[in-house]
């Protein structure tokens, strides 16, 4: 598994995750990894049940990424997530998208055509993340080129 954590979001949480979990590396390349590191996005790599995952799950409802599934490589999919972090206006402006933020990532998906999932999917096989009500969480995945989308019910903490 996989978890796209935006360090804009995240202020000193974001040390906790890297202390929780070596497994990362920053979106961000050459001056802006340096100059923008408390800010950027990371790519961590994690298991399912292992320490990382459980914080992931105890932190849950803050907007700080998106779960990524995917049977491709680390390297694979940082390659690929680095395609989407700048995007023109019409206007020809770059701009930062910030397709990591929850947020923005389930308003997004939704607008798109078949071939920008097709594109934006690429190796992911679903993403997951909060809904914008935190007792549910959203998957999205691509079935025959449509988008499918699946809301479920958070699971209630043990109270005992």
């Amino acid at each position: 598994m996989f978890h796209l954590l935006d360090g804009a979001k995240m202020v000193f949480a974001l040390d906790e995750a890297k202390e929780l979990n070596p497994v990362f590396d920053s979106l961000y390349r050459g001056q802006s990894q340096e100059l923008l590191a408390r800010i950027a996005p990371y790519l961590f790599q994690y298991e399912l049940g292992d320490e990382f995952d459980e914080w992931l799950r105890e932190n849950y409802g803050q907007s700080w990424g998106v779960g990524v599934a995917s049977n491709e490589s680390m390297e694979v999919l940082h390659k690929h997530f680095r395609k989407f972090l700048l995007v023109k206006t019409e206007e020809g402006k770059e701009l930062f998208f910030r397709y990591y933020d929850p947020r923005v990532l389930r308003t997004f998906l939704p607008t798109c055509d078949t071939t920008q999932l097709q594109e934006f999917f690429g190796p992911v096989t679903y993403f997951f993340m909060e809904d914008a009500d935190p007792d549910y969480s959203l998957h999205f995945w691509l079935e025959k080129g449509s988008l499918r989308t699946k809301r479920i019910l958070k699971e209630a903490k043990n109270k005992n």
